[in-house]
């Protein structure tokens, strides 16, 4: 009996010995210990990482080699406009529209046509970019547009070989046609906000059997109405619109 006393006796001596060396009881320091060397797993579904820098952009633009075609070919006018909005990916959408007339004025043949055009597609730029305040672009791209107008009444005078001439006149008619795109450009950001450059695409008209009779001249936003695959060349002035902050948000 007084050897477990004794026994008792030590056990308790040394326990409060290491009380004084660490400064709290006995129990709390088993509890602490205990605390220690238990690890909580942090989750890591709720850890949000940080958005890179992103500057919202828009580019407003005019085709302004219209202009000189214009001149050039008096019987095909046409205005076209075009906006952009880039995308974080490096996408950009792309919008068209635009609108023109197109005139027949030959001994044989005369008629006149007038339409506009819408379009939609999207473009893949092909150099990264090296900094968010880059903003040149060399890109190709995929749309589809559709194209609605009128061909008024013509008249047609045909000379005979055998003799005389053939008069008449082919009734007037209002279309809708559409065509898929395909096209390549650059844009360069020549001054602040202010951009150039040039696109040139293939259009392949999805719809060209509607013209039975007489096909359009002119089409505005695809060309002539009697061949299947066109081919064109844009040289746009754009202005760019910016906002949203270029620095990372949370």
């Amino acid at each position: 009996m007084k050897n477990i006393i004794g026994l008792l006796g030590i056990v308790f001596f040394l326990q409060q010995a290491h009380a004084q060396q660490t400064g709290m009881p006995p129990e709390t320091d088993s509890i602490a210990a205990t605390a220690d060397s238990l690890t909580i797993p942090q989750d890591s579904s709720r850890v949000k990482s940080k958005k890179p820098p992103y500057e919202h952009q828009i580019k407003i633009g005019m085709d302004i080699s219209r202009i000189a075609f214009n001149l050039m070919y008096p019987s095909r006018q046409s205005y076209e406009f075009q906006g952009d909005y880039l995308l974080r990916n490096d996408l950009y959408v792309n919008v068209e529209a635009g609108f023109g007339k197109g005139k027949v004025d030959y001994a044989f043949l005369k008629y006149q046509t007038n339409s506009f055009f819408l379009k939609a597609g999207v473009q893949r730029t092909l150099v990264s970019r090296i900094s968010n305040k880059d903003f040149d672009v060399v890109f190709v791209g995929a749309g589809y547009g559709i194209g609605i107008g009128k061909r008024t009444e013509a008249t047609y005078n045909v000379s005979s070989s055998f003799g005389g001439n053939t008069e008449g006149t082919v009734a007037p008619q209002n279309f809708v046609v559409h065509w898929g795109e395909l096209m390549a450009g650059i844009r360069v950001e020549f001054l602040p906000r202010v951009f150039a450059g040039w696109t040139i695409r293939g259009k392949f008209l999805l719809n060209s059997g509607i013209f039975k009779e007489l096909s359009p001249n002119f089409i505005a936003g695809y060309g002539k109405g009697d061949v299947a695959t066109s081919f064109d060349f844009n040289f746009y002035l754009c202005y760019a619109l910016r906002w949203g902050s270029s620095e990372p948000t949370p």
